[in-house]
C-alpha cells in the first residue's frame, strides 16, 4: 500500500489531510448507526413522528424539523453513538490504515459540559440544516476546547497528543462542509472562553474574514484528519439537504504520533 504521509501533512504542512476515504461499506455502517440513534431520539420525545422522519431520511431532516424543538432536541449527549455502534465502527478497515500511518491510538472519552463518561469512547455526529447559522460552530482550534474545558487528564491522559477525524456522512461538496485555515497550527491566535449550555467554549478574538479559511471539497466518506491546532469551523449549509458529519478524536499517549 502506498504511504499517505499523514504524519507530515498533519504535523508539518498544511496541518491536515483528506487522503483517506471510507469504502461504500464503511460509509454504510456510519449511516446506519447515525440513523438508528437519530430515530431513537426522535421516538423518545415524539413516537408519533418516527414513521414520517424515517420515510424522508436524515438527509431531509430539515423538512420536518419544525415539528420538533430542534434547539433543545440535540445536545451532544443525544449525538454520542452508543457503545454497540462504536464497537462496529472501531473494527472498520480505515482504522488500521490510520494506525499504519500514525501509530497506535485510543479514542477520547465522552466529554460534554460537566460530564465525563470515563471509559466510554466518543464518536459523535452533527446535523446542519440548510441556511441555519446556529447549526454551525465558529472558527476555533480543538486544543482551545481542551484548554477551556480542562479536558487534559480527563477525556485523555496528560501529555497526550490529539488528532481529529471529521467525516462528512451526508453532504454536498462545494455547498456545505468544513472550513479550514491551512498551516494555522503554526501560528498563535487570540481567544477567550465563555460558559454555555454545553459547558465552556472558546471564542476567537480575531477578524475571521482575514484568516484565509477554505471550504474543503469532500465527498461523503472523504475524511479530514487534522492537527488539534488547526483553525476550522462549519460552513453555512448552502445546499438543499441536511449535512450530517461524524467526529472522532484520536489520542496518542505521550505524543507518540509525532
Amino acid at each position: 500500500m502506498t504511504a499517505l504521509n499523514l504524519k507530515k501533512k498533519i504535523f508539518d504542512t498544511p496541518g491536515y489531510s483528506r487522503d483517506v476515504q471510507l469504502t461504500p461499506d464503511e460509509l454504510a455502517v456510519f449511516r446506519e448507526a447515525i440513523t438508528e440513534q437519530w430515530l431513537s431520539v426522535i421516538g423518545a420525545a415524539h413516537p408519533e413522528l418516527v414513521s414520517q422522519f424515517k420515510e424522508i431520511g436524515i438527509g431531509n431532516y430539515h423538512q420536518l424539523a419544525h415539528l420538533l424543538k430542534h434547539e433543545t432536541m440535540w445536545p451532544k449527549q443525544t449525538r454520542c453513538l452508543p457503545k454497540h455502534s462504536c464497537n462496529k465502527i472501531k473494527v472498520l478497515p480505515f482504522f488500521q490504515t490510520l494506525r499504519d500511518e500514525l501509530g497506535d491510538f485510543a479514542i477520547s472519552d465522552v466529554f460534554y459540559g460537566d460530564t465525563h463518561e470515563d471509559g466510554r469512547e466518543e464518536i459523535y455526529w452533527r446535523l446542519v440544516r440548510p441556511d441555519a447559522t446556529k447549526d454551525v460552530g465558529g472558527m476555533h482550534a480543538d486544543k482551545w476546547f481542551h484548554d477551556v474545558m480542562n479536558m487534559s487528564g480527563q477525556a485523555f491522559p496528560p501529555g497526550s497528543e490529539t488528532v481529529k477525524i471529521w467525516i462528512p456522512i451526508f453532504s454536498q461538496p462545494g455547498k456545505n462542509g468544513l472550513m479550514i485555515v491551512p498551516d494555522s497550527h503554526r501560528k498563535t491566535y487570540r481567544y477567550h472562553g465563555v460558559a454555555g449550555a454545553g459547558g465552556m467554549k472558546p471564542i476567537i478574538d480575531e477578524d475571521v474574514t482575514t484568516l484565509g479559511a477554505e471550504l474543503m471539497l469532500t465527498e461523503p466518506g472523504n475524511m479530514l484528519i487534522f492537527n488539534d491546532g488547526i483553525l476550522h469551523g462549519g460552513a453555512l449549509n448552502r445546499g438543499d439537504q441536511t449535512r450530517v458529519s461524524i467526529e472522532i478524536t484520536m489520542v496518542f499517549a505521550n505524543g507518540t504520533a509525532t
